[in-house]
């Protein structure tokens, strides 16, 4: 929330402050992912899986190096064009994001279960983390379980796709929900995730694990039926307070917002007080920005104002 400060006249100030609740949300499923692993003496398929790739597998799959059957560390990426044309249809260029969340669903997602694929440990409880990624220039690959290939990101090439730039966004705690239950990791807006996400591109996250426990496997878009990883952006319009005069007896308030969007305009004397009084309404043009008239403020030696939404 911001505030803005108009001084008027020294016996009159008025405050602009603003809020809303209206918003959209994009929603997408996941363009390309991958788990990547190390194997070990204790997976069959092998103890050294480094170079092989598994961009072609149904799940996604989190595990520390202490797993007996090895580390697995995942990387997903979204194509979040369709976010920004949504918010500028929506918004035209006055917008912002407000909220960036990830949507994992598993069916695997009891303790204690071992996944039908032996080459997968057992499913766990534990720290996970995720991290924004600077590059997308990475492969996802045909490989599975059955059949790896090296045709795409793979254990190996990881630290050079990370030392083009990454941010840990969230350490999160993973408690086994149960087969098919939606679960839902809300992310920091950190500056380069926002401005990554906003930018009309892609962004990708890196998953690895943050201590000997966990062991989370997700469904990649690959297998679908319904628990495809799922992104959620959700974008606010900017509103802001440009301006204000008090003009032949009355104040002259002119603000931006969304297009066509029409806000409540709002006074009170004392923001000491919930008070606010509603003067009337004013709906933005196709440009975002909008007027309102105050007719009364010349008989206030104070008075506060607030659009909202």
């Amino acid at each position: 929330m911001r505030l803005g400060f108009v001084i008027l006249i020294p016996a009159l100030v008025a405050c602009a402050h603003f809020a809303t609740n209206a918003q959209v949300t994009f929603t997408a499923t996941t363009s390309a992912d991958v788990f990547v692993a190390t194997g070990s003496t204790n997976n069959p398929a092998g103890p050294d899986l480094m170079g092989l790739n598994y961009g072609g597998a149904g799940t996604l799959v989190i595990a520390p190096a202490a797993s007996a059957k090895g580390e697995f560390q995942s990387v997903l990426r979204f194509d979040l064009s369709g976010a920004t044309n949504l918010f500028v249809q929506t918004y035209g260029t006055n917008w912002s994001i407000s909220q960036i969340s990830l949507e994992l669903t598993s069916n695997y997602g009891q303790a204690g279960v071992q996944p039908n694929n032996p080459i997968f440990p057992v499913v766990s409880g534990g720290k996970f983390v995720i991290e924004w990624l600077a590059s997308d220039d990475w492969l996802e690959g045909s490989g599975n379980p059955s059949v790896p290939t090296t045709d795409g990101l793979t254990f190996s090439m990881l630290p050079a796709l990370v030392s083009l730039g990454h941010e840990a966004l969230c350490t999160n705690t993973y408690v086994p929900p149960g087969v098919n239950v939606h679960v839902t990791w809300s992310l920091p807006l950190q500056s380069n995730l926002v401005a990554d996400a906003g930018s009309g591109g892609s962004v990708s996250f890196w998953f690895y694990a943050a201590d000997d426990q966990v062991t989370y496997l997700f469904n990649s878009y690959f297998y679908g039926r319904g628990n495809e990883p799922l992104i959620h952006v959700t974008a606010i319009p900017q509103l802001q307070i440009l301006s204000g005069a008090l003009t032949n007896g009355y104040f002259h308030l002119v603000g931006l917002g969304g297009p066509a969007i029409s806000y409540e305009v709002q006074a009170n004397s004392d923001l000491a007080t919930t008070n606010w009084q509603t003067l009337g309404s004013a709906t933005a043009d196709s440009a975002g920005i909008l007027q309102f008239d105050d007719t009364t403020a010349s008989t206030q030696t104070r008075r506060f104002y607030r659009l909202f939404k």
